[in-house]
């Protein structure tokens, strides 16, 4: 005999990803009754039907005006009266409406802009919150380890016990900053996707990916943004680890990198002047990439992105354009385009400490 109700265990980053995933265990006759710990949902067996749901927060400040107060009463009396009714509400607050689809109907909730920004400002807002507290308790628990050193200078007794609440603090100061930094993309991409309709998601879902790859040389990135291509994906941006296409419109595109470095290169073996300022130690002078740039378009190459100042990724028909740098430094490593000026530092800094604490370890000192 079928069970009339049924439970599943599911963890979304993406409402718009939830919404479809709902609507899609309503049309095999599973209803969405209620949510638990924001990923243990509970469904309820009846005919399929094609529903639509949709959400939205009515969590109060704790000093609320009185529009704050009868904001959520007007809008349930609003949605009930388009179709909408409420199903059921997280423990963050974040309340789950449905209607059946009706094609001669408004099928969403929210269906200007101006009210999608409202929502998605709501959601940032909180997943933002989210990320400040962890940055102050981070901030308080490490004020605390301050003082307990200062005590255990006192007290030497106490010395052993502290030393493991200093690893602790460590260990949760790792943690807590990991989860502020979830926090807060999380809040960002939350708030980029409910700013977009329905169609518009669908369509960007459809036409965009996001591949995360570590990629070392050169070669290997062209090499892999060629195999791309040849899938049907054009470049639009790149981090560290992740690579952002769209469904490509144009045939057989090549890429190139360039870089200050390769730059002036160039520009030494035409015996032209190189390009440098001293005093800009953070590469923030663009002067040398308005020279790339150039040296790019007159070869037939166009701006796909850059890289923290660092580099410059190049998009061109391979029929059309001309190599930009000398192939053999194809193999040269991406080097600080991968970990950055800050991650470099880190690095440099971390071979030189451990060089010293060996150098001092072997002498004795």
């Amino acid at each position: 005999m079928e069970k009339n109700s049924k439970k599943k265990i599911k963890l979304f980053v993406s409402f718009q990803k939830e919404r479809l995933w709902l609507e899609e265990m309503a049309q095999k006759g599973w209803f969405l009754v209620n949510i638990n710990g924001g990923m243990y949902y509970t469904f309820e067996k009846g005919e399929p039907k094609n529903m639509m749901y949709e959400i939205d927060r009515f969590n109060l400040p704790k000093k609320p005006t009185l529009e704050e107060i009868r904001h959520k009463e007007f809008f349930m009396d609003m949605a009930e009266e388009l179709g909408w009714k409420e199903v059921t509400h997280n423990e963050a607050l974040t309340y789950y409406f449905c209607k059946e689809y009706n094609e001669e109907d408004i099928n969403e909730l929210y269906n200007d802009e101006e009210s999608r920004r409202h929502r998605a400002k709501k959601f940032s807002s909180f997943y933002h919150k989210k990320a400040q507290e962890m940055v102050v308790c981070v901030t308080f628990v490490v004020l605390i380890d301050f003082l307990t050193m200062l005590l255990s200078n006192i007290l030497p007794e106490l010395e052993s016990l502290l030393s493991w609440y200093n690893y602790f603090v460590l260990g949760y100061a790792v943690l807590a900053n990991s989860l502020a930094l979830a926090y807060w993309k999380i809040g960002k991409k939350t708030e980029e996707e409910l700013l977009l309709d329905r169609q518009e998601w669908k369509k960007k879902r459809e036409n965009t990916k996001c591949k995360k790859k570590l990629i070392f040389t050169i070669r290997r990135l062209k090499r892999f943004l060629r195999e791309q291509e040849e899938n049907g994906w054009i470049l639009t941006d790149v981090s560290a680890t992740k690579y952002y296409f769209v469904r490509k419109e144009d045939k057989h595109q090549i890429y190139t990198m360039d870089s200050k470095w390769l730059m002036n290169k160039r520009r030494k073996e035409k015996q032209e002047e190189v390009i440098k300022d001293k005093k800009d130690w953070e590469g923030m002078n663009n002067d040398w990439q308005v020279q790339s740039l150039k040296d790019a378009e007159e070869k037939g190459w166009k701006f796909v992105c850059a890289l923290e100042n660092r580099a410059i990724i190049y998009r061109g028909d391979a029929e059309m354009v001309e190599p930009l740098n000398n192939a053999k430094y194809d193999n040269s490593l991406r080097g600080i385009s991968l970990i950055g000026a800050y991650g470099l530092i880190l690095l440099v800094s971390g071979l030189v400490g451990g060089i010293i604490g060996f150098v001092s370890g072997m002498l004795g000192l």
